[in-house]
């Protein structure tokens, strides 16, 4: 059996991903090209009086998909059954999720499935076991809207799921703890020490009971530019890290302004490739 050309897209809520490979026999045999530019879908939706995509995030994701579906043409990747696309939970949540997703396929020719909450942590699970060097993987998989963490176990995958991401985080830094209007252009920064902490208490009420397979448990991490695992491998430009050293970090970037990160080394820039960082024992820490 001869290769194929594949084509991948991830419309994710925080960070629209595609990578073209030559496949066969459905593995990857050789990556041709891989991207992912940060489009804050989720941001936008909390943004929303009305729980709906603006006109200009949706705009802009359509300009990110052109210019992906452009390298999928210089590329010479088929269309239809050779280029495929998911997108996940902004989209299941925001009143014109599946619209937007419809001017996808209308201006495209891009089809796009939503994957549920569960088909989300499988394909994170998957990703994680195909990038660790550990024999029983555990996947904590950080997304805009959501969280995954996973395993698979005797009876299957077993998952500790929430509906918590970059970007419903930082509206609850914003008009939780900080008591103010999440519009669009506004900053939760500076974040002082006091809101920080207010903040994790805030996330650690909505998170469920941590399950006993979690705790004291090597965690391989897989998230976009702006996850907790991106912004921790960057300054700390190891990725492999404790959460003692997340706490750090955390300090590091309290009371500072956006002028003031701006010199950052995870503030540069619109792209960003995936970053994979492995949290070893007591990251359960991070949990109630």
């Amino acid at each position: 059996m001869s290769r194929c050309l594949r084509a991948a897209f991830d419309i994710g809520s925080g960070a629209t991903k595609l990578m073209v490979a030559e496949v066969e026999k459905g593995k990857v045999m050789k990556e041709l090209f891989a991207k992912e530019i940060p489009v804050s879908f989720a941001i936008d939706w909390k943004q929303s009086s009305d729980g709906n995509l603006s006109e200009a995030i949706q705009e802009e994701g359509l300009s990110v998909l052109r210019q992906l579906v452009g390298e999928c043409e210089r590329l010479r990747v088929p269309r239809e059954a050779a280029r495929c696309a998911i997108a996940t939970e902004v989209f299941r949540k925001a009143g014109n999720g599946a619209g937007y997703l419809e001017k996808v396929l209308k201006e495209l020719a891009l089809p796009v499935r939503v994957l549920s909450q569960h088909e989300e942590a499988e394909v994170g699970f998957r990703t994680a076991l195909a990038l660790a060097d550990v024999p029983n993987v555990i996947c904590w998989d950080s997304g805009g809207a959501s969280f995954q963490i996973t395993m698979r176990g005797d009876d299957g995958l077993q998952g500790y799921l929430g509906g918590l991401g970059t970007g419903v985080v930082t509206s609850i830094c914003v008009e939780e703890v900080q008591k103010r209007t999440m519009a669009p252009k506004v900053t939760p920064n500076p974040v002082d020490s006091k809101a920080a902490d207010e903040l994790v208490v805030a996330l650690k009420t909505r998170l469920d009971v941590v399950p006993s397979w979690l705790k004291q448990s090597v965690v391989t991490a897989i998230g976009g530019p702006n996850s907790m695992f991106c912004v921790a491998f960057e300054a700390l430009g190891k990725r492999q890290y404790r959460p003692s050293e997340i706490r750090e970090v955390l300090k590091s970037v309290v009371d500072q302004t956006d002028e003031e990160l701006s010199s950052r080394a995870f503030c540069q820039g619109r792209s960003c490739v995936s970053h994979r960082a492995t949290l070893y024992p007591r990251s359960h820490c991070f949990w109630p």
